[in-house]
């Protein structure tokens, strides 16, 4: 025996197959067996070019499938989406928008009678019902059937429905690295539109190029563009050939790599040359407007003579004009919230906004984040303003002082007098493939058809610093760059000059070359180009860029030729155009090298004589002239931008040896030296080793190239001196040596594992093995071999041999360069190996005989002193060793595909201990899965019995068979070789490093991948690949205490279900070795750590951590994705031998699972997305409790336990366990009715919580919105009755059950629908005719609740109704009533919870009298009718509904005396909360006979104490007392349903304004119909509904106040009684009669409306329905009266308020007698008393409004008198201002209250002496009054 520790040696694979061959020739079983024939291919892929790239064809080794393999395969979003296809759409009650809640609204009728609940039923549609539901069936068919069912139309692949786990990646993965590539930075369009200055009298010729100011370096090449209009091209023609399309360019491309906030866009502007300095051929442009072009006509004309002229004379030669620029960024970052078309104004604003823009990009970006080219929105730019160049300052240091001064708030440029023009350009981000492009050497970039389309351009970069890409294009342009000459010492005149540049092949004038670049509307090439002439300077600058196609192949006579001119701007007699005055050159080679750089060079007078190209004219040539004693006078910047010239030394000196070695040609000559045959050797070796020195930018470049030359010397040895030279170890150290030089100095190159891109890319695409032999077109045989040519021993070796052997025989700094970057001689290895197999046809060759021992040997020994590298170095560099350990991974996987795998298998034992884990894409085949396993001595077993459904298990031979691939024996370890490996990992180390957490992602992620596996996705194939896995199932059973618990209980941390943990712990030692010793058909070396982790859980105590959620849902989709594709057979058989404890077990794990994958609702799902990236541990706790807390979503399936929280399973429940766990996962089928016919004794005989749940869970679903759910639980549901009904026992008592889980529904779920469980009722109904319409009834309204939790009043009215509707079952209205006090009370109803209470007082008083008779006891509710008078409707039914004594009526705890006490007490309890302490001393009335009848002193004493207490309040509280404020709200729509028109009055908390509502109201109607749909009508007229929107909800809400009539105010005294039994409110509606609200005071009405309510306040609700409305019209004189009688009353109390408030006073005073207030007393007066009214009906009005003046100047002399007593000496100015203001208004309003209407006081009977007496007695009496 081998413990399972250690590792077994493995099987020879590649014997086992030829021995073992699979008895299937063909099928999904055959392709299990062995590698597919055409696993590996190579590919010559072509390069995708139209330019002059480089044309070899890729070399790609492609293994077909492995992107099946987990490294290559990660389990993308998009793959994801990809394997959902065809998966049916599921529909989830809770995320159901359609069941969205509506308002409704609630008639105060009674509940529809029985007959009109069984209508409403009836016209109810059923459900499908379920075909043979009714016929007698056996249970096992009934399995069949369900089992059917379940299989049916299931998605094949179950890790497509899971995410992948959100943990870092546990399986290491390679992606396919970028195809080589030209480098572009980011890049930017621009297009020149238009060019135009105040006056067009010559052309203008442009260019644009970027700077880069913080660098000092320009960082384009130029663009050349011409917008001249063809009139002005025609002044030229003389001088200009035809233009090439090519120069025709306006729009071009610029690249920029690093993009900064230094960047600007420089535009240059030249003119044709004339006489003149710049400033005086720049002055009109500046002086001359357009609008003044008529004025100015004779000068303008002048002008265009003038430059007619010069270009007719000095066409061809150029002078400086103006320039400006553009800050880049600027434009860039504000073209976001830049308009299409925006312009820019003036240069100092530009310029102002380019530095607010730049000094806010500083604050809100570090470094160069913000400058991002790709995305900012286009922008057209308008340039009006340039600067005219200045002869002195025409040099690159000028321009860059000149563009960071820009920049400063004091610019300089701004004090410069600017030419205005307007040159218009648009900027945006460069499209992906723009149309008619042109590279910088003017090839098209995509061929296209039409070449007369103007192109555009794309503009060279010349990097701010160093870019590292490799060559892949041919490029090999330079650049010439004057810069200065100076000719102040030389003799002569030589004012105007220009040079002229040309590239010479030869010294003859004709050998210029036509290689010069055009600038534009030109030719394309020219040999000749000038610089633009400053006027009258000796000493000259230039800005001139002239650009040169290189000759691929240079000599020692190409060179530059400079010859310097002086041109006459004045034409005179006998002076040529131009005449020369000096000439100097560069040779274009030195040494063999290209000589680019900063050059001086003397410049001669003459005419350079013979052979003077291959000289430098810094050397002394005998007889010639030169200026300044041959001083260097001009300054010139060579620049080449090549592929074919590495300008390195040391590059140069290695290609150029190499090169020698394969042309043969002798001596070499580099630099100086000339090397001879006999000392190449040294010499080559130095300069391999010298490549170190090299720049690390051209070795970028050349990389390739390099890299290719060093493998070449490997491969093919030079022959130097006819002897053979091994250069291996040179090359392999030079290969060392550069790549770690890239993978230092390039760290952002790097891929997760460390890998350099431009290597791997290398590697993939590039590296091939040499051609045999030198000039050889293909690739042939390499094996040793020797080849005579031309006298030549040429030897080739294999590279990946020699590249094996180089690596385990070096040491030192070598073999440490080596290890550092082991992948890329690895997979240089492995790809030399593939094509040394591709081009000897040995990929279909025996594994065995491909390789040579002695290269195997060096593997082994190559991999095994990596492995102990791993193991000594872990401690010292991590970060090393794990991209050390993942290489040799990949290598090992690599080499499975393409050696003998035994042998690999045996290079996997030497190092599984580090290994860093990825799969194999045949992993499964490489485990034999088709093999099974016999005692070693036994012959090999036929294959086809364990998985043939036929083969039983009635012998003891097969039971042996299932005992044998339940067990872990070393054949199995041998043959299941990867399987059945596992690590040396001491258990401890899972905990302490979460190493549990990787392995079981590394589980996933395996099966995840076998699932998704095309080659498996037969049923037959997946079994035998599950069967590898069977284990799993025990081990994590094993684990089941320390899984996350996903079950919904919210009490401390536990499992509800039967087994605890100590029960885990008492089989524990046992149940470990059992699961190993029983390990079915295989094993993966991860699930062994979990069974050892799991062994150390028992043995150490159960205080060690748990998994996470997320990791026990991916342990938990593995066991599902087993157990779903296991061989069926081999499952049953493992669990029948399963014991009871077991057993539980699994029903535990298959609990759990339906827990954990159960819908929670689309909101905790987005809730969860939102959280998803934070990886922080409290994050991770929230974001778990919120998938897993009750948040209320619901699902089919629900919580277990229902709502029975005093519930717990026993264990020995085990039988209940199993079918609450059966029902559970059944009903996701809806096959729960099986249960009532398997287990009636359970749900019926035994307690009653089994029934209960299962009615509520089947209720549950009878409500779903999902037909085929709501017909299987209708029909279990029926089958539940029927069996209970046939059983014997009482049929009531189930009745009750499903009643009772109806109420209890209603109180646990939120979200309900009353159609859906109505069809459901009406399904059933169609199975049984009974019972089903009490339930339908309650149904009717109970349902709704749920649906307005958010809205408090109609809540309070459903449940109202509900509870009216129990009117003939008191014990239910009961109920409903003591629910309706809780909702008050939590929302601080406390007045309407009381009277809440005192209905179920009144209730139970009502029947407490039917049965006893006892007269200390309430007579029913009349009693109560003192507390409230809505109390009536308590009266009890007739008898003959209901009985008090029948069973189960009135049984209830409260249907008692002491019951009875208890709610009065609750009651008096809220009054007081309340504040309604008299209610409290009317509740106590009631309670003090029953105490005084059982002579309960302690009760009366605390009684009498609480009166005392309440009475107490009353007089300290007086006139602090606030009860409630009141609003009528109207609601109007059709949106509203059943409450449109309805009208109510509202109670709400005391001082709520009427904003506080309006806005309350308005925001919960806004969120259910949305907020645009309703609207709040802002005043309180009469709505008509006609001229309201139809698709709006409209809200009136007006504030009202109590209205009492007069005979009512005299029992009305108090506050409280003003304030209680209130049931008519007023409010009042000013208007006119033309449509206004309010007018002057003659035409202003009043409309008083008088509500009538249904029930009186406070009530047990706080909304009540208006039943009657009265409306009273005021008169604009009865309006008068009401505001004078209500001012007077103001004034009477301020004067007798007790005590005294002089504040008040003098306030009300104040707005009485004040001069200032508008519409006052004496305005009121003046307007209805100045005449007597014509109409005799306003008689009566007109002196009671003069009665009531009299009343109110009486009532100001009454408070002026009080307010004297009251104030001090500082108030006494303030008094007398009073009282003169009060004598003003008395005499004014004396004439108008004394005018009396005669009419009203004449005699209507003739006089007797009696009648006069007695009217002069009442005319006495009644002027006394008014005096």
């Amino acid at each position: 025996k081998v413990p399972l520790t250690e590792a077994v040696d493995p099987v020879d694979l590649e014997d086992y197959l030829l021995t073992h061959p699979l008895a299937v020739d063909s099928g999904p079983l055959r392709d299990l067996v062995e590698f597919p024939p055409d696993d590996i291919e190579v590919v010559y892929s072509p390069r995708d070019y139209c330019i002059r790239s480089y044309t070899e064809d890729w070399a790609i080794v492609i293994r077909k499938y492995h992107k099946l393999g987990t490294g290559f395969n990660p389990n993308t979003l998009d793959k994801q989406k990809e394997r959902q296809k065809g998966l049916p759409k599921q529909v989830f009650e809770s995320d159901d928008d359609d069941l969205k809640r509506r308002s409704m609204s609630i008639d105060d009728t009674p509940r529809g009678s029985w007959a009109c609940s069984i209508f409403d039923l009836k016209n109810s549609l059923p459900d499908a019902l379920l075909p043979n539901l009714l016929d007698r069936t056996p249970n096992e068919e009934i399995d069949r059937q369900n089992d059917e069912q379940r299989k049916s139309n299931r998605h094949k692949e179950l890790f497509a429905l899971h995410p992948s786990p959100d943990e870092e990646e546990p399986i290491e993965r390679l992606s396919v690295p970028d195809v080589p590539k030209e480098h572009f930075g980011q890049r930017l369009l621009v297009k020149c539109l238009s060019l135009k200055f105040e006056i067009e009298i010559e052309p203008i010729f442009a260019s644009l190029a970027l700077y880069d100011v913080k660098e000092k370096k320009k960082i384009s090449e130029n663009f050349y563009f011409d917008l001249n209009s063809e009139q002005m091209k025609g002044l030229l023609r003389p001088h200009v050939p035809p233009a090439a399309i090519t120069t025709l360019a306006r729009s071009a491309i610029f690249s920029i790599t690093y993009p900064s906030q230094d960047v600007f866009l420089v535009i240059k502007l030249e003119k044709v040359l004339q006489q003149g300095d710049i400033g005086e051929c720049a002055e009109p442009y500046m002086i001359f407007k357009e609008a003044d072009a008529t004025k100015n006509k004779e000068k303008l004309e002048k002008l265009k003579s003038q430059a007619d002229q010069f270009c007719q004379r000095l066409g061809k030669y150029r002078m400086p004009f103006a320039w400006t620029a553009i800050h880049l960024m600027n434009i860039v970052s504000s073209a976001g919230s830049l308009e299409r078309d925006s312009t820019e104004g003036s240069w100092s604003e530009r310029r102002n906004s380019s530095i607010v823009g730049r000094r806010s990009l500083e604050r809100t970006t570090s470094g160069d984040d913000a400058c991002n080219l790709t995305s900012f929105r286009p922008a057209t730019l308008t340039v009006t303003n340039f600067f005219k160049q200045e002869g002195d300052r025409l040099s690159d240091e000028d321009l860059y002082k000149f563009l960071a001064d820009m920049r400063r708030p004091s610019s300089v440029l701004r004090r410069l007098r600017p030419i205005t023009a307007q040159l218009k350009i648009d900027i945006s981000p460069a499209p992906e493939n723009p149309h008619y492009c042109l590279t910088p050497e003017l090839l098209q970039v995509k061929l296209y058809p039409d070449s007369r389309v103007r192109p555009t351009r794309e503009i060279l970069e010349f990097p701010a610093r160093d870019v590292y890409v490799p060559n892949t294009t041919y490029r090999n342009l330079l650049y010439i760059y004057p810069q200065s000459l100076n000719f102040a010492n030389r003799q002569g005149s030589a004012r105007n000059i220009t040079v002229k540049v040309q590239f010479m092949y030869g010294e003859d004038p004709s050998n210029a070359m036509p290689v010069i670049f055009g600038k534009s509307s030109c030719s394309e090439f020219s040999k000749e180009a000038y610089t633009a002439v400053v006027y009258h300077n000796r000493s000259p600058d230039f800005h001139e860029e002239i650009k040169v196609k290189l000759p691929a192949t240079l000599t020692d006579h190409h060179h530059l030729l400079f010859t310097f001119y002086h041109v006459s701007c004045q034409q005179k007699q006998n002076t040529p155009l131009e005449t020369p005055v000096g000439y100097t050159w560069i040779p274009m080679l030195q040494n063999g090298r290209l000589k680019t750089g900063q050059f001086c060079l003397p410049v001669s007078l003459e005419k350079p004589p013979q052979a003077y190209s291959v000289l430098s004219p810094e050397v002394p040539l005998p007889g010639m002239k030169w200026v300044d004693n041959h001083k260097g006078v001009f300054n010139v910047e060579v620049v080449a931008v090549s592929s074919i010239h590495t300008q390195d030394p040391y590059l140069d000196k290695f290609f150029a040896l190499v090169n020698a070695l394969d042309e043969h040609m002798f001596p070499v000559r580099i630099g100086d030296m000339r090397i001879m045959e006999n000392n190449l050797e040294n010499e080559l070796k130095s300069s391999i080793s010298a490549l170190n020195s090299s720049q690390l930018e051209p070795v970028v470049r050349f990389l390739h190239l390099l890299l290719d030359k060093l493998i070449l010397l490997v491969v093919r040895p030079p022959v130097i001196a006819g002897q053979i030279v091994n250069l291996g170890q040179a090359s392999f150290e030079a290969m060392a040596s550069i790549i770690n030089r890239l993978h230092k100095n390039l760290e952002g190159n790097h891929d997760q594992h460390g890998r350099n891109s431009l290597l791997a890319s290398y590697i993939y695409y590039v590296f091939r093995l040499p051609n045999t032999y030198p000039n050889s077109p293909s690739p042939g045989i390499l094996f040793f071999f020797t080849l005579k040519l031309s006298c030549i021993d040429y030897v080739f070796i294999l590279f990946h041999e020699e590249l094996a052997l180089q690596w385990v025989v070096c040491s030192g700094s070598v073999r440490e360069s080596a290890l550092q970057q082991a992948w890329f001689f690895f997979e240089l290895m492995v790809k030399s190996m593939v094509h040394h197999l591709y081009f000897n046809d040995k990929l279909d060759a025996p594994r065995k005989t491909r390789f040579p021992e002695r290269f195997m040997d060096d593997i082994a020994a190559l991999v095994s002193t990596i492995a102990s590298d791993i193991v000594s170095r872990f401690q010292k560099d991590t970060e090393m060793v794990e991209r050390l350990n993942t290489s040799l991974a990949f290598f090992l996987n690599d080499l499975l595909s393409v050696m003998d795998r035994g042998f690999v298998f045996s290079l996997i034992k030497t190092c599984y201990k580090q290994v860093k884990y990825n799969y194999h894409e045949h992993y499964v085949t490489l485990n034999l899965p088709c093999s099974l396993l016999t005692p070693p001595a036994s012959p090999s077993p036929s294959v086809s019995s364990a998985t043939s459904q036929s083969s039983g298990f009635s012998t003891n031979v097969q039971d042996q068979k299932i005992a044998n691939m339940f067990e872990l024996s070393v054949p199995f370890r041998q043959q299941h070789y990867l399987a059945g490996l596992e690590p040396k990992l001491h258990p401890e180390a899972s905990i302490l490093f979460g190493l549990h957490k990787k392995v079981i992602n590394m589980v996933h992620n395996l099966l995840s991948s076998h699932d998704s596996d095309p080659r498996y996705s037969d049923p037959q194939t997946k079994a035998r690949v599950a069967m590898l896995y069977l284990p799993l199932i025990g081990i994590i059973m094993e684990t089941v205490p320390q899984l996350y618990d996903f079950t919904e209980t919210h009490n401390q941390r536990g499992r509800p279900i039967c087994i605890a943990a100590d029960d885990y712990e008492s089989e524990s030692g046992s149940m470990i070795s059992q699961t190993v010793a029983m390990a079915i058909a295989g094993t993966s070396w991860s699930l062994i750590i979990l069974s050892h982790f799991t062994a150390f859980y028992f043995q150490s105590g159960r205080q060690h951590t748990t998994f996470s959620a997320e990791s026990s849902r991916s342990l938990l989709i593995c066991l599902l994705w087993v157990l779903k594709n296991a061989d069926e057979t081999v499952l049953q058989k493992w669990f029948t031998d399963l014991s009871v404890l077991q057993l539980n077990r699994l029903l535990d794990l298959l609990y759990l699972c339906v827990s954990c994958f159960e819908y929670k609702g689309k909101k905790v799902f987005e809730r969860m997305n939102s959280l998803t990236f934070k990886k922080s541990k409290d994050m991770r706790a929230k974001l778990e409790e919120a998938i897993l807390g009750s948040i209320g979503a619901r699902s089919p399936s629900g919580s277990a336990f229902g709502s029975q929280e005093n519930l717990r399973w026993r264990k020995d429940m085990t039988h209940w366990r199993y079918i609450n766990t059966y029902v559970k996962l059944l009903l996701h089928k809806f096959s729960g009715g099986i249960v009532s016919l398997q287990f009636p004794e359970l749900l019926f005989e035994e307690e009653t919580e089994q029934c209960a749940d299962l009615c509520l869970r089947l209720l549950r679903h009878c409500s779903s919105s999902i037909s085929t759910i709501r017909s299987h639980a209708s029909a279990s549901l029926y089958l539940l009755m029927r069996q209970n009904f046939e059983i014997g026992n009482n049929f009531a008592r189930v009745k009750m059950q499903v009643t009772m889980s109806l109420s209890s529904l209603v109180g646990t779920s939120q979200n309900f629908n009353e159609e859906f469980l109505r069809r459901s009722l009406k399904t059933i109904l169609t199975y049984v005719q009974d019972l089903v319409f009490n339930l339908h009834m309650i149904l009717s309204d109970t349902v709704k609740m749920k649906e307005h939790q958010e809205d408090p009043e109609m809540l309070i009215d459903l449940m109202y109704r509900i509870a009216k509707g129990y009117q003939t079952s008191p014990d239910l209205r009961l109920t409903w009533l003591q629910n309706m006090a809780g909702k008050h009370s939590e929302r601080s109803n406390h007045a309407e919870a009381a009277q809440c209470l005192v209905h179920s007082a009144a209730l139970v008083a009502e029947y407490l009298s039917m049965l006893e008779d006892r007269k200390y006891l309430p007579v029913g509710c009349v009693t109560f009718q003192n507390i409230s008078s809505n109390v009536l409707e308590e009266s009890a039914v007739s008898d003959d509904v209901v009985s008090p004594d029948e069973e189960g009526i009135c049984s209830g705890k409260y249907f008692t005396e002491s019951g009875l006490v208890g709610l009065l007490e609750q009651a008096a309890a809220s009054f007081s909360m309340a504040g309604m302490y008299e209610a409290v001393n009317e509740v106590y009335k009631v309670l003090i006979p029953i105490h005084e009848a059982n002579r309960d002193a302690k009760k009366l004493s605390t009684i009498h104490g609480k009166l005392q207490e309440a009475f107490s309040k009353i007089v300290h509280q007086d006139g602090k007392r606030m009860f409630g404020t009141y609003f009528r709200v109207g609601f109007y729509g059709t949106k509203f349903g059943d409450l449109d028109e309805q009208e109510f009055v509202y109670k709400e908390p005391a001082i709520t304004k009427l904003a506080e509502i309006s806005h309350r109201l308005e925001g919960f109607y806004g969120e259910r119909f949305g907020e645009d749909v309703v609207e709040v009508i802002k005043d309180s007229n009469p709505v008509d509904k006609c001229k309201l929107d139809p698709n709006k909800a409209y809200i009136q809400i007006t504030y009202v106040e109590p209205y009492f009539d007069t005979y009512e105010m005299k029992d009305r005294i108090t506050y409280f009684d003003k304030n209680y039994n209130l049931r008519r409110f007023m409010y009042c509606t000013p208007f006119t009669l033309d449509g206004r609200a309010h007018g002057e005071l003659h035409e202003q009405f009043k409309r008083k409306t008088i509500l009538t309510t249904s029930h009186a306040f406070p009530y047990i609700k706080t909304r009540v329905n208006v039943t009657h409305k009265e409306e009273i019209i005021l008169t604009p004189i009865e309006v008068a009266i009401e505001d004078m009688q209500k001012k007077t009353q103001e004034l009477a109390f301020a004067t007798h308020q007790d005590p005294a408030d002089p504040k008040m006073l003098q306030m009300v005073l104040q707005g009485s007698v004040g001069t200032t207030v508008n519409q006052g007393p004496l305005e009121v007066a003046q307007v209805f008393l100045s005449e007597i009214p014509s109409d005799p009906k306003l008689f009566r009005h007109h002196n009671k409004l003069r009665l009531c003046f009299k009343d109110f100047t009486k009532r100001c002399e009454d408070a002026l008198r009080k307010n004297k007593s009251l104030i001090g000496p500082d108030q006494k100015e303030y008094q007398r201002e009073l009282e003169r203001n009060y004598h003003r208004l008395k005499e004014a309003l004396q004439p108008l209250i004394n005018r009396k209407i005669p009419q009203l006081y004449k005699a209507v009977l003739p006089l007797t002496a009696l009648s006069i007496k007695k009217a002069s007695l009442f005319s006495f009496i009644f002027s006394v009054w008014q005096n």
